[in-house]
């Protein structure tokens, strides 16, 4: 089979996706691509979809949606390869609130559908690494921008509650309200030859550099290194927060006092108390004790 499959969150980007899926018709059909159109219709569909499709033979799975979306065709594609031995390769048109994981891939823009479809037509692939994680004793799943946890993940489940906002707006205002409603506890991390026992803020163990629509929480982080970038960040009074939320978001927090930073392929955190948990902004666990992540060297081909 020579098709590619597109796969479609109509609610990402706050329905953005769905409002141009004329547009992206009219584009695969003038870049003469053959391919089937299938739209997911609730949360964790994507996964299915691209399992299903890889299984039938599509050498093409294309995101049409944001981070979130990406993240579950990543774990139906790579979730098909570990059942039936069939691969296929990535291809992202982002829509989504943050869309961060593209920020590192050059030429990606927001809402593109022509340069998207471009790329997917002229097909030149790039392997990247992606990370396994594993909460408690739940089945690992992978993601390909970043995982955090503490207050990153709770920011991201408010960030579920503001519909009626778009873009960075929504991790503002999001950040703004997780601030009165968080409370940190100590973190135990292990990784390469450090232990870290404190009180953090959030843990953040990324592929990519660029997280929650705009902080660059990892900003020298390569996606084909074999390597996790780490952001340790101690907990804070309210005024020293407030004051750097703009260092973060030019990427130039790396050397405070209150900032660790690391390299790493493999680490462990355990929480005292019952942890949020996202993996490319989608909370996966809300009362997690332990969580250990690896990094999966050369593991999925990108259409860049």
């Amino acid at each position: 089979m020579n098709k590619t499959l597109i796969i479609l969150n109509p609610w990402a980007g706050r329905g953005a996706a769905g409002e141009r899926r004329r547009d992206i018709e009219w584009a695969l059909a003038r870049a003469g691509l053959s391919y089937d159109l299938w739209t997911t219709h609730a949360r964790g569909g994507a996964t299915e979809l691209a399992w299903q499709g890889v299984n039938r033979g599509y050498p093409r799975v294309v995101a049409v949606g944001g981070d979130g979306t990406i993240n579950e065709v990543v774990n139906g594609i790579k979730g098909a390869e570990a059942e039936s031995g069939q691969r296929a390769q990535l291809g992202i048109i982002p829509f989504g609130t943050g869309s961060d994981f593209v920020k590192i891939l050059d030429g990606f823009q927001l809402n593109d559908v022509v340069g998207g479809i471009r790329r997917i037509a002229e097909v030149h692939p790039r392997t990247i690494d992606l990370g396994s994680v594993r909460i408690g004793d739940n089945e690992p799943r992978f993601f390909i921008n970043a995982l955090g946890i503490g207050f990153d993940a709770h920011v991201a489940a408010e960030s579920l509650k503001l519909t009626r906002l778009r873009g960075l707006a929504v991790y503002l205002v999001a950040i703004l309200r997780g601030l009165v409603t968080y409370r940190a506890h100590p973190m135990t991390v292990e990784y390469n030859a450090h232990k870290i026992h404190r009180r953090l803020l959030f843990t953040s163990i990324a592929n990519g550099r660029c997280q929650a629509g705009g902080f660059w929480l990892t900003p020298d982080a390569l996606i084909d290194d074999g390597l996790f970038d780490l952001c340790l960040v101690d907990n804070m009074r309210l005024d020293e927060i407030i004051r750097h939320i703009p260092k973060v978001m030019e990427g130039t927090h790396t050397h405070l006092k209150q900032v660790t930073m690391g390299r790493t392929n493999k680490i462990r955190i355990e929480c005292s108390a019952p942890m949020p948990v996202q993996a490319d902004g989608e909370v996966l666990s809300t009362d997690a004790r332990l969580i250990q992540a690896e990094m999966i060297p050369n593991a999925l081909e990108v259409l860049i």
